[in-house]
């Protein structure tokens, strides 16, 4: 590929990470969906951010087992962005609660296939010399899609709660970008030998596994996103502000992509601890401000953390798989994830209801104690290996 084609194709690649964090585009709304539906439950409400998640976990799976396969990658990428688009802007037009969970699911089904299409990308068509770098880089550009999406999600609440569901027509200028630019990634040949091609064929343990981190991760982090509107409220701040607030995750997100290659190339599997002490700092500072400072930099902590995390875990989990199985491979952990945010609302639900604790706050203390207890697992299993794998 040409150095022309390969920047143009780049630009497709980052204009599809834009859209990749647009799960989060309602988070500041999600207290005045609330009050719009007085009679609907609290559990209920966060429905309209969790359900996409759920929805997400089957089509990744379905969608890494065909992509560049039965089905063209550029197809798929097309698909996921038409469908990021009708299903994210249509709740605008519906005043009816359920009308509402159904377009959310159909949202789903397009934000299942964008962050494991996108990782595979990368892999497939970049060079392994050049993948840390342009990974960082892409960290950069999701986040600045959730800076813009987010934004545009709390102001747009603060006229009228349906108003934040139009940010998601951004996705169309994605969509121009990906049908003019996006190539379509050669197949990978297999060593000769049928033996060798079937070995080649089998996903390492280690993927489930990395998959299970990422859904105990995003069950910890995911309240510092769906209910920072409910605790910024109780110090006076209203949905343009928290709009403002949960920026700043993609803000620290977007400066720890900048410089995420230069950290993973010295550090290497420590990336993945640094991370999670950034969570862990993020969540202490949630746990006690009073605040909207603290609390802007408590999401700057999380966002740098969840960078560093997830595109380390990304990192890999990618160099542990022949790059033919990368859509199958990033579709199970992007599963974990999303289970874990469909999850993470019940888990804490169940926890609180049976201790009999009302204050959302308390998410943020276990937050604290779950970052800790993965920190001090993986710095025991990390300790003698500070190296990238190769």
């Amino acid at each position: 590929m040409s150095e022309k084609k390969q920047s143009l194709a780049l630009l497709a690649i980052f204009s599809f990470a834009f859209i990749a964090m647009g799960v989060g585009t309602i988070t500041p709304a999600i207290a005045s969906i609330a009050a719009a539906f007085p009679s609907v439950g609290f559990s209920t409400i966060l429905l309209v951010s969790t359900i996409p998640s759920l929805v997400s976990i089957p089509v990744a799976i379905i969608g890494g087992s065909i992509a560049g396969k039965s089905v063209k990658y550029r197809t798929l990428v097309i698909f996921a962005t038409i469908v990021f688009v009708i299903g994210g802007v249509v709740p605008y037009f519906l005043d009816n609660f359920i009308t509402i969970l159904v377009s959310r699911a159909f949202f789903g089904l397009g934000l299942g296939l964008i962050m494991p299409l996108n990782t595979s990308l990368i892999f497939n068509l970049i060079p392994p010399d050049k993948q840390a770098n342009i990974m960082g880089i892409n960290g950069v550009v999701m986040n600045i899609g959730g800076i813009v999406l987010q934004l545009l999600g709390g102001v747009f609440a603060s006229i009228a709660w349906n108003y934040s569901f139009l940010a998601h027509a951004l996705g169309l200028i994605t969509l121009l970008l990906v049908i003019l630019f996006l190539p379509e990634p050669k197949k990978h040949q297999f060593p000769a030998g049928a033996e060798a091609s079937q070995e080649k064929l089998k996903l390492p343990g280690s993927i489930y596994g990395w998959a299970l981190v990422f859904l105990i991760v995003t069950i910890l982090d995911f309240p510092s996103l769906t209910n920072m509107s409910f605790v910024l409220q109780t110090i006076g701040a209203n949905s343009s502000v928290a709009g403002i607030v949960l920026m700043f995750m993609t803000v620290g997100g977007m400066l720890a992509g900048t410089v995420f290659g230069k950290i993973y190339q010295r550090m290497g599997k420590q990336t993945l601890n640094i991370g999670f002490a950034f969570f862990i700092a993020s969540q202490v500072i949630f746990a006690f401000s009073q605040s909207v400072v603290l609390f802007i930099i408590g999401e700057a902590l999380m966002g740098v953390g969840l960078t560093l995390v997830m595109t380390s875990i990304n990192m890999l989990a990618g160099a542990s798989v022949h790059p033919s199985q990368t859509p199958m491979a990033m579709s199970i952990i992007v599963s974990g994830m999303n289970l874990g945010g469909f999850l993470s609302g019940y888990v804490y639900a169940a926890i609180m209801g049976a201790l009999g604790i009302t204050t959302l706050r308390f998410q943020y203390f276990c937050g604290t104690a779950g970052f800790i207890a993965l920190l001090i697992v993986f710095l025991i299993l990390f300790t003698k290996n500070k190296s990238a794998p190769a």
